[in-house]
């Protein structure tokens, strides 16, 4: 739902919130087997009646569905908000404590200095490649920064104007990871960061949680590289697993 306004004297509703809460934070993730009444009425310290209002209520928006005689399993809701690292997309925001609610960009074309790396790194020659900053913000303070990197040839495979930012930022966005069929992200630390003149990300403790991210094609190649700076106070990796 979730419930707004509700009547704090209804306690199954509360109830209702502290179990959607989990299973949107990944602890019961989809396809996953609820605890049985006893053991999560007990859990939310309440009585098996208050539980069962609350299951109910899941059950009818959609996030839960009861079989008789297994129990309570959690749906696949497009309503539930992915909070891992298991489906491309959205990185940042998955990873980013912060609520981001703009961002600035710039970008620039630049002719290649070091063709082995970019060979080795795309798979590809190429005389120029694009260079995209964008600085996440969560009330007006820079959260995050991700510095995205891909050859001129692979842009213009999605027809995009390399002098239009807007079409840009769509693609490094939304489009390119529409069109990705796999990718991998390494996670690093460090105390180095880019900075311009008008925009720098900032740490408490000097310390940056680095998200290497490569977004491959079905064959395998590299047709994007992310570098994500998020600050150690505002990240939080989560992989939700099933044991299967």
């Amino acid at each position: 739902m979730p419930i707004k306004n509700k009547d704090k004297s209804h306690l199954y509703l509360d109830v209702y919130d502290k179990i959607l809460k989990l299973i949107n934070e990944g602890v019961y993730p989809v396809g996953s087997k609820l605890p049985a009444e006893l053991e999560l009425s007990k859990m939310m310290n309440v009585s098996r009646m208050t539980l069962r209002q609350a299951l109910s209520l899941l059950q009818e928006d959609g996030y839960i569905v009861t079989i008789h005689g297994q129990g309570n399993f959690i749906k696949d809701n497009t309503k539930l908000r992915s909070v891992g690292l298991e489906k491309i997309g959205d990185t940042v925001s998955n990873c980013c404590t912060e609520a981001i609610d703009d961002i600035d960009s710039d970008f620039r074309l630049e002719f290649v200095n070091d063709y082995d790396y970019i060979k080795k790194l795309f798979g590809i020659n190429s005389a120029v490649c694009i260079g995209f900053n964008r600085w996440y913000k969560s009330k007006n303070e820079i959260v995050a920064h991700t510095f995205s990197i891909l050859p001129s040839e692979i842009a213009s495979k999605f027809q995009v104007n390399l002098n239009d930012k807007e079409c840009l930022f769509e693609l490094l966005e939304e489009r390119i990871y529409e069109y990705a069929h796999s990718s991998t992200i390494e996670v690093k630390f460090t105390k180095s960061v880019i900075s311009t003149s008008t925009h720098r990300l900032h740490s408490n403790n000097d310390l940056y949680t680095l998200l290497i991210e490569s977004l491959y094609d079905s064959i395998g190649h590299v047709i994007l590289q992310n570098k994500i700076y998020i600050p150690t106070e505002f990240s939080s990796i989560k992989i939700n697993r099933i044991n299967k």
